[in-house]
């Protein structure tokens, strides 16, 4: 499991227990602690107690979510074989992670890609504001218009579960520098784009978001996400057709 977190000290440890509640105390988990100043790294730190396979990546400054996920990735990778599971999920506690069992079992059975969406039947999107609310909506709306992806509805939500082989190969296909390039949140659908790209399979399981949940502002900044998702569209165009 990997987990960005930027000033998460207060809510990493109830999502740590929770996590280590499902799936147990062999979780290896990946904090990358992404330029933090409120003691973030202790607070994952201190639950090694519960999750001995806990370690923490640390970047000195704040560098982006695309930044922090490639650190993780890179982490876990180093440690499994391609038949392995890499997962992501937010690190502010909005994420069940009561939803990690259905995605590894899609991994299981075949998928490359596995998604807790809040789109598929049974989703919801709880606690968000209009504006949150409508910029998911739209991007979902435009990415499903311009570069559809079989088996997806929900293209930016970064609660996912990955075949570390097909991660393995969508790094050396882009390289670090060339499978995230968009700022801020837009990354995790570029992420997908390029990966379906390289014929991953993607599927799906319903995800019930509790934004409700999170403690202080959110990190999203609509601006730079929007820019995010203008840059995609060009990188789009570029795109391999999805197999």
């Amino acid at each position: 499991m990997v987990l960005p977190a930027l000033d998460e000290a207060a809510t990493l440890p109830r999502l740590l227990r929770r996590m280590a509640a499902v799936a147990g105390p062999d979780l290896a988990v990946v904090v990358v602690d992404d330029g933090s100043g409120d003691g973030t790294a202790e607070a994952a730190l201190s639950m090694r107690g519960q999750l001995p396979r806990l370690r923490v990546v640390r970047h000195e400054r704040n560098r982006g979510l695309g930044a922090a996920l490639l650190s993780g990735w890179e982490a876990a990778l180093a440690q499994l074989p391609d038949d392995g599971i890499v997962a992501t999920m937010d690190a502010d506690d909005t994420h069940d992670p009561g939803v990690l069992p259905g995605l590894v079992r899609l991994i299981r059975s075949g998928a490359d890609v596995a998604i807790a969406s809040r789109f598929a039947p049974g989703g919801a999107e709880l606690g968000l504001s209009a504006p949150r609310r409508l910029l998911s909506f739209g991007a979902r709306v435009v990415l499903t218009a311009l570069r559809r992806v079989p088996g997806v509805r929900d293209y930016t939500c970064g609660y996912r579960a990955y075949r570390c082989g097909v991660l393995r190969r969508a790094l050396g296909a882009y390289g670090r520098g060339g499978l995230i390039t968009s700022p801020g949140f837009a990354c995790t659908a570029e992420v997908l784009l390029k990966m379906a790209g390289l014929g991953a399979r993607c599927a799906e399981v319903p995800l019930v978001l509790h934004y409700e949940q999170k403690e202080g502002p959110s990190k999203m900044r609509v601006g730079r996400t929007l820019l995010g998702y203008l840059h995609l569209l060009r990188v789009t165009r570029r795109l391999r057709p999805s197999a």
